[in-house]
This record gives structure tokens, C-alpha cells and sequence, in this order.
């Protein structure tokens, strides 16, 4: 394995990937702690292939790196440290209301005059700085960006002769003509309330539009509006429809998405990062799948470019560094790296410019995502990323009494709505 790292860091340097801003040197001995989130798998390895050509290049820098699982990161590791800004000099965070904490406290160096002095503007494609920016200034650098789409089984669609829905009404005919014909027509898990606001969230993009959505997330605009109560109708509409499985709350986001992997639902709402499991061999799905946006609502603000996703996952770099330039510099190289291998492994879709790249082993699928919202006009993230602490609570407890019928549309808004004017007001 180490020989193989070594003749991929060879490689690299023969190519002369782009991938640091501050050249090597044999100046004063650096030590830089890198703090993440991915300590096994496919994207440990990234993170220690890119360390490895960093120290390369670098050969007075060396990157100590600090894997931590995810939950315990985001709900104790990080804030603790955060509050005497001893997190690592670099550090992955989310972005949003996430960071919004930290960088208040003065722990995120503000990167513009970074980015501003290597023109690295050009680099980043356009949008994916928003939930990296802090009253004007940006602070975290965009690792990937996730779009939610509408993952149809072909087969199914042509065994029933059913149109792959554009509009509202085409969704819910497909659900009416699947249902009849002994086909779950749309899998959802909601037993994970995150699963259920993929599709409100989304509705909600359609009906209010972007702008006004990230507005009202932001307490700007409120919540208990016609069309946010339009998003949780739409919902309610699907439900009693019959379109998802019985039991559904009973249903774990995994166990929704492996039945959909299974050939066995004629439609899943998800993010881009199911893209991958569609072209898996251990799957039922290769070649089967069309991507697709939600079907656009009569009346509503949101059109077919307009999307639930966009950037959420961040590098930023600790505003007591000893080493603000190099900490900056492997921040920089990290992320660009990581969004480039992220996207060929399927897992996301990339946030900077990337060079060319053959996209022969890249899932087909994630490539079909990405020609989908080449043309997009706004992006919300999803409301669990936007907001915090008991704000999204009081959103799951929501969306989860809107499918058990124990909460209505209009109730759902003005739940929302307090939830986040308490937000704000602390």
C-alpha cells in the first residue's frame, strides 16, 4: 500500500497538479494539525494520499492528522475546542448555522485576502461559497456539493407505461398508477425525520423559491406563510395517496434506499450521493435509473432549475494558527483534492473547477446529477444543516406528525416559524 502511495505522489508531481499555492521549502520545521471526520474507509485514504503529497512538496511542513467519528465531533469534540479555539490548525466543519457559533467567537480565520491574493476566486464554481460566509466575509473553503433529485427506476416506468412526472399532477398520476398496479410508487424512511424533509424542504424550494426559503432560514421572512404550508400540503397529499410503503414510520433511511436499490419502488427522493449505490453491481439498478428534478408545482416561486442541496461540508483554518499562511495553503490543497477524488468515487458532487477528467469510472449516474444542474438558479440546504440545536428538533417532531397525521399543514408552518424566531432570539 505504501509503495503504491509513493508512485501516486510521484505521479502527481510529474503531472504538476495544482494543488498548493506556497511552494516547498527547506525553511523552519512546521508541524500542522489536521482535524476530520473520516477515519476509515475510501475517504480516509483520500485524506492520507493528499497528506502524503503535501509533505512532498513540503518537506518542512508534516500534518498531523486527527480522525474523529462523526457525531462525537460535531456534537462534543469541536464545540469544546472551539471555545478556546484549540481545534486543529485546519479543521473540517459544516457550514450554515454550523459554524455560525464559532465564527462569532473569533475562531475561523476570515479567508478572503487567501483568496483574493491567489486569485482563487476563478477556481471555485459559483454559489458554493454561500454557506461558507459570515457577514460578508468567507471563512470556510467548499469540499463538495450534494443536489437532491428524483431517482426513477426505468424498468418499472416503462413496464407500467408511466411518465417520468415534469409536473405535480404527473407525480401523482404515476402514484396512482403505480399503487394500482401492486408497485410502492415512492420509498421514503421516516423513521429518520431527515428522510421526510428531504421531500418537504424540496416542495418547499418549489412552492416559495429559493430566495424566499433562505430568507425565512435565516429569520428574515417567516415561515407560517401560504406557501410553506403549500410544501407541507404537497406532502400530506403523497401520504394520503398511498405513495409511500406501509409502516413507513417504521422505515430507516437505509432500509428506504436499499429497497429502492432493490428494484422494488418506482421512485426515491434523495441526494446526489445515492448516485454511487445506483451503479453498484451489488444492486438491481445498473442501467436502470433516470435522474430527474422534483416535478415543478402549478403556481409555485421554484422551477425545474431551482434545487434543495448545495454546500455544506468545509475546510477552515483556526484564527490562532502560529501558521496562518501554511495552514491556509494545506486547507487549500486539501479541499481542491478532496472535492476532485470525492467526485470520482461517486460520493459527491465537486465545488471547484476540476481539470479535465475521464470520467469512464465515474458512476454514470452521479455524471447524469451533474449534466442535470449544470444550468441551476438556487440552491437551500437542508433545513437540519441550516438550523440548530432545538430548531431542528422541534422540525423533525414536525415533519414526523405531518405523516402520522397528527399535525396539520398550517400547524407545521407556525411550528417552524417559532422555532426559528426562538432560534434567533438567543
Amino acid at each position: 500500500m505504501k509503495k503504491r502511495m509513493s508512485l501516486f505522489v510521484a505521479l502527481v508531481m510529474i503531472l504538476g497538479l495544482t494543488l498548493s499555492v506556497i511552494p516547498g521549502s527547506a525553511e523552519e520545521q512546521i508541524t500542522l494539525n489536521f482535524w476530520h471526520i473520516w477515519p476509515t474507509d475510501q475517504m480516509s485514504e483520500i485524506v492520507d494520499r493528499y497528506i502524503e503529497i503535501y509533505e512532498s512538496e513540503h518537506p518542512n511542513i508534516h500534518i498531523e492528522s486527527s480522525a474523529y467519528q462523526e457525531v462525537d465531533y460535531q456534537t462534543a469534540k469541536l464545540p469544546i475546542a472551539a471555545a478556546t479555539k484549540s481545534q486543529g490548525d485546519v479543521f473540517f466543519c459544516w457550514g450554515g448555522g454550523a459554524a455560525q457559533t464559532y465564527v462569532d467567537a473569533g475562531a475561523v480565520l476570515q479567508l478572503d485576502p487567501y483568496l483574493e491574493k491567489y486569485g482563487i476566486y476563478d477556481e471555485i464554481l459559483d454559489g458554493t461559497l454561500t454557506y461558507g460566509t459570515y457577514n460578508g466575509g468567507v471563512y470556510g473553503l467548499p469540499l463538495k456539493q450534494w443536489a437532491g433529485v428524483l431517482f426513477c427506476n426505468q424498468e418499472l416506468f416503462d413496464q407500467y407505461q408511466v411518465k417520468i412526472p415534469e409536473t405535480w399532477d404527473d407525480m401523482m398520476d404515476a402514484v396512482k398508477t403505480f399503487r394500482a398496479n401492486g408497485v410502492t410508487p415512492l420509498v421514503l424512511g421516516a423513521k429518520d425525520a431527515w428522510h421526510i424533509g428531504m421531500i418537504q424542504n424540496a416542495l418547499a424550494v418549489r412552492t416559495a423559491g429559493p430566495e424566499y426559503v433562505n430568507a425565512a432560514l435565516s429569520g428574515e421572512a417567516t415561515m407560517n406563510c401560504e406557501e410553506i404550508i403549500r410544501s407541507a400540503q404537497l406532502l400530506v397529499d403523497l401520504n394520503h395517496a398511498d405513495a409511500f410503503c406501509n409502516g413507513t414510520l417504521g422505515i430507516s433511511s437505509e432500509e428506504a434506499q436499499e429497497e429502492f436499490y432493490m428494484g422494488m419502488v418506482a421512485m426515491y427522493f434523495g441526494g446526489s450521493w445515492c448516485a454511487s449505490g445506483c451503479d453498484s453491481e451489488d444492486n438491481d439498478l445498473v442501467g436502470k435509473v433516470t435522474v430527474t428534478t422534483l416535478p415543478v408545482v402549478d403556481g409555485g416561486k421554484g422551477d425545474a432549475t431551482t434545487y434543495s442541496g448545495g454546500v455544506i461540508d468545509f475546510m477552515m483554518v483556526n484564527a490562532a494558527t502560529e501558521h496562518p499562511d501554511e495552514a491556509f495553503d494545506f486547507a487549500y490543497g486539501m479541499t481542491k483534492y478532496m472535492s476532485q477524488e470525492c467526485y470520482k468515487i461517486g460520493d459527491s458532487l465537486p465545488a471547484w473547477k476540476l481539470p479535465d477528467i475521464d470520467e469512464s469510472e465515474v458512476s454514470p449516474t452521479l455524471i447524469a446529477i451533474k449534466n442535470l444542474i449544470q444550468d441551476s438558479t438556487g440552491y437551500v440546504l437542508a433545513w437540519d444543516t441550516f438550523l440548530a440545536g432545538a430548531a431542528i428538533d422541534a422540525h423533525y417532531q414536525a415533519l414526523q406528525a405531518l405523516i402520522a397525521d397528527t399535525m396539520t399543514p398550517e400547524e407545521f408552518a407556525v411550528a417552524m416559524d417559532e422555532a426559528v424566531k426562538a432560534m434567533y432570539a438567543k
